[in-house]
Protein backbone atom coordinates (compact mmCIF):
# COMPACT_ATOMS: atom_id res chain seq x y z
CA UNK A 1 0.00 0.00 0.00
CA UNK A 2 2.33 2.57 0.80
CA UNK A 3 4.25 1.66 -2.64
CA UNK A 4 1.33 2.69 -4.10
CA UNK A 5 0.84 5.86 -2.37
CA UNK A 6 4.57 6.84 -3.03
CA UNK A 7 4.24 5.80 -6.48
CA UNK A 8 1.31 8.42 -6.54
CA UNK A 9 2.45 11.48 -4.65
CA UNK A 10 5.83 11.10 -7.42
CA UNK A 11 3.85 11.29 -10.46
CA UNK A 12 1.67 14.11 -9.19
CA UNK A 13 4.93 16.22 -8.42
CA UNK A 14 5.81 15.18 -11.92
CA UNK A 15 3.03 16.18 -13.50
CA UNK A 16 2.86 19.26 -11.51
CA UNK A 17 6.52 20.23 -13.14
CA UNK A 18 6.14 20.14 -16.50
CA UNK A 19 2.98 21.82 -15.97
CA UNK A 20 4.31 24.67 -14.61
CA UNK A 21 7.66 25.01 -16.61
CA UNK A 22 4.93 25.23 -19.95
CA UNK A 23 3.74 27.89 -17.75
CA UNK A 24 6.05 29.74 -16.95
CA UNK A 25 7.52 30.41 -20.44
CA UNK A 26 4.29 31.29 -22.81
CA UNK A 27 6.16 32.51 -25.61
CA UNK A 28 8.39 29.98 -27.76
CA UNK A 29 9.95 30.90 -30.70
CA UNK A 30 12.64 29.73 -33.32
CA UNK A 31 14.79 32.90 -34.68
CA UNK A 32 18.21 34.36 -35.93
CA UNK A 33 19.84 37.13 -34.36
CA UNK A 34 19.74 40.20 -36.14
CA UNK A 35 21.41 43.01 -34.15
CA UNK A 36 23.55 42.43 -30.64
CA UNK A 37 23.25 46.38 -29.33
CA UNK A 38 25.99 46.70 -26.33
CA UNK A 39 25.17 49.19 -23.74
CA UNK A 40 27.30 52.30 -23.45
CA UNK A 41 29.11 53.02 -20.47
CA UNK A 42 31.63 51.43 -17.84
CA UNK A 43 31.43 47.40 -18.00
CA UNK A 44 30.38 45.28 -14.87
CA UNK A 45 29.61 42.03 -13.91
CA UNK A 46 26.03 42.88 -14.33
CA UNK A 47 26.57 44.26 -17.78
CA UNK A 48 23.59 43.99 -20.23
CA UNK A 49 23.06 44.53 -24.05
CA UNK A 50 19.66 44.08 -26.29
CA UNK A 51 19.45 41.02 -28.64
CA UNK A 52 17.27 41.40 -31.85
CA UNK A 53 15.82 38.24 -32.95
CA UNK A 54 13.64 37.82 -36.25
CA UNK A 55 10.70 35.43 -35.73
CA UNK A 56 11.66 32.31 -38.15
CA UNK A 57 8.67 30.43 -36.65
CA UNK A 58 6.22 30.53 -33.73
CA UNK A 59 6.38 27.58 -31.30
CA UNK A 60 3.80 28.59 -28.81
CA UNK A 61 1.87 32.20 -28.12
CA UNK A 62 1.70 34.81 -29.60
CA UNK A 63 5.34 36.20 -30.82
CA UNK A 64 5.67 39.24 -33.08
CA UNK A 65 7.62 39.11 -36.20
CA UNK A 66 10.70 40.64 -34.86
CA UNK A 67 11.86 40.28 -30.78
CA UNK A 68 14.41 42.75 -28.48
CA UNK A 69 15.29 40.93 -25.66
CA UNK A 70 17.32 42.41 -22.50
CA UNK A 71 20.20 39.68 -21.68
CA UNK A 72 23.28 40.23 -19.33
CA UNK A 73 26.30 40.70 -21.68
CA UNK A 74 28.51 38.18 -19.48
CA UNK A 75 25.72 35.71 -18.50
CA UNK A 76 25.34 31.82 -19.60
CA UNK A 77 24.22 32.63 -22.94
CA UNK A 78 26.84 33.69 -25.64
CA UNK A 79 24.70 35.38 -28.48
CA UNK A 80 26.03 35.64 -31.99
CA UNK A 81 24.71 37.34 -34.79
CA UNK A 82 23.45 35.26 -37.85
CA UNK A 83 23.05 32.20 -35.54
CA UNK A 84 19.89 30.42 -35.47
CA UNK A 85 18.40 29.68 -31.74
CA UNK A 86 15.19 27.95 -30.15
CA UNK A 87 13.92 31.41 -27.56
CA UNK A 88 11.59 30.75 -24.75
CA UNK A 89 10.64 34.46 -23.11
CA UNK A 90 8.04 35.44 -20.42
CA UNK A 91 7.47 39.44 -20.24
CA UNK A 92 10.46 40.29 -22.61
CA UNK A 93 13.00 38.30 -20.37
CA UNK A 94 14.44 34.38 -21.61
CA UNK A 95 13.63 31.63 -19.89
CA UNK A 96 15.86 29.68 -22.09
CA UNK A 97 17.62 29.30 -24.66
CA UNK A 98 19.80 27.48 -27.34
CA UNK A 99 21.71 26.83 -30.84
CA UNK A 100 19.76 25.18 -33.69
Amino acid sequence: MSYLVMAILVSTLSFATVTISQVDCPQQFEGSVQEIIKSVGPGSAFETQTVIFKNGATIKGDVPEQVAIEMLAHGPFEMEQGIDYRVQVKNGRICWIEKI
